[in-house]
């Protein structure tokens, strides 16, 4: 916001909106804590959480600050491009080094370029200092590429609805249904990506990924959804301990009982038609991961420009399958098919989809409330009286530094 701000002579409440107005009786000062402004002697500006808006707007300014990343591409970039110059003109000076001596330091130039650029807070520092490592986390995390997953069954029903057709054209069939295959996004297409591994013996490769690894997961596992299969179970190459384990699995119900020891991870098989069955398995994690979703953000669910898209994640990401099928028939929209399978959804599963629309609605309140910000830092600005303004603010000498200074929001 900007300075200076308006003057008001008493503190009220909006009984209507239930904004509190401070009371400010100087222009250039922040509202403030006088007890925390003396322990943390550093600029401040309090604003009082009244509403679930403003709560939700501050856990995303929250949330984005602290996962910001410390340098734009632009500016990395930039001082990439300086780093070369400088030493592209240290080589016009010099030419006796030697290829290799000139890549060490144009790698050595460029990091110290943007390590010198580097915000550092006084945590990071303080854990550099006592060797600790440089980030903590609560839980552990699991990529997922979702939109490719989605994609992918997209395409498979736009397959079989064509298939479809061409029977019915075949048998002279009029067909009346007036739904059309949705189109892929063929601007932000990207094409699903895969892992090369091998198979029996490291002597073949194939082409895999979780989306393979989930349709043709053990029978055992068919009431699973995506997003409890990745957060649940890894997949790894079979050794000698799981061979064991799965033969044990086979025995009698009194060798599992006198089993002694912490129990081992839980292990299954995946279906023969997966390429990886004879040497791969899941194994379950000893903590569950959270998934990470990549590529474009979860629609909104109020949003009818996007509700086929929604329903379409929701149901591919929380309800378990193997084939489109399963998901989508194929005279159904993802809207219809997700108001026919909803049930299916766990009761925990609610709570991530909850909290998934909860993310949108915290970042439109935080939009909303900087909205609201500027139009009233303008308001305020155009109101002022410049005779309230200090002589001292007028010739640009600060009379209260540490308190006069601009707000952080």
């Amino acid at each position: 916001m900007r300075m200076p701000r308006k003057l008001v002579s008493n503190s009220t409440i909006d009984p209507a909106t239930g904004n509190i107005c401070m009371r400010r009786s100087d222009p250039w000062i922040n509202n403030f804590n006088e007890y925390l402004i003396a322990a943390c002697r550093s600029n401040m500006d309090i604003k009082f959480i009244w509403s679930g808006s403003d709560a939700k707007a501050l856990v995303y300014y929250i949330t984005d600050y602290v996962t910001k990343t410390s340098l734009s591409f632009h500016d990395t970039f930039s001082l990439v491009q300086k780093s070369i110059t400088s030493v592209q003109n240290l080589w016009n000076q010099t030419n006796n080094e030697s290829a290799i001596e000139k890549s060490r330091k144009l790698v050595l130039r460029c990091y110290n370029m943007l390590a010198s650029q580097q915000e550092l807070s006084g945590v990071q520092v303080a854990s550099y200092l006592m060797n600790w490592d440089d980030h903590y986390t609560t839980h552990r995390f699991q990529d997922l590429f979702l939109i490719q997953t989605e994609r992918f069954l997209q395409a498979q029903l736009n397959e079989t609805r064509a298939q479809q057709k061409l029977e019915t054209a075949a048998q002279n069939v009029i067909d009346n249904d007036i739904y059309d295959d949705e189109a892929i996004d063929n601007d932000n297409n990207d094409e699903e990506h895969f892992q090369i591994q091998s198979t029996e013996h490291d002597k073949k490769y194939v082409l895999v990924n979780i989306r393979i690894d989930f349709q043709y997961r053990s029978d055992n596992l068919n009431r699973l959804c995506l997003y409890d299969f990745v957060s649940i179970f890894y997949k790894k190459k079979m050794n000698s301990t799981d061979l064991k384990y799965l033969s044990k699995i086979a025995g009698s119900i009194e060798e599992k009982i006198n089993q002694k020891g912490r129990p081992p991870n839980e292990r299954f098989l995946f279906q023969k038609q997966h390429p990886q069955a004879t040497t791969y398995l899941m194994m379950k994690y000893s903590e569950s991961h959270v998934p990470v979703l990549y590529g474009p953000h979860m629609p909104r669910r109020d949003r009818d420009d996007t509700r086929e898209r929604y329903c379409r994640a929701i149901l591919t990401l929380f309800v378990p399958w193997h084939t489109v099928t399963d998901l989508c028939g194929i005279s159904q929209t993802w809207e219809d098919a997700f108001k026919f399978r909803q049930h299916l959804i766990l009761r925990h599963l609610w709570t991530i989809i909850e909290n998934i629309q909860l993310l949108h609605e915290c970042k439109k309140d935080r939009d909303d409330h900087l909205l609201q910000v500027i139009a009233e830092a303008q308001a305020d600005n155009d109101s002022i009286d410049p005779v309230l303004i200090r002589d001292e603010h007028r010739t640009g000498r600060s009379w209260c530094p540490g308190v006069l200074s601009c707000p952080v929001l």
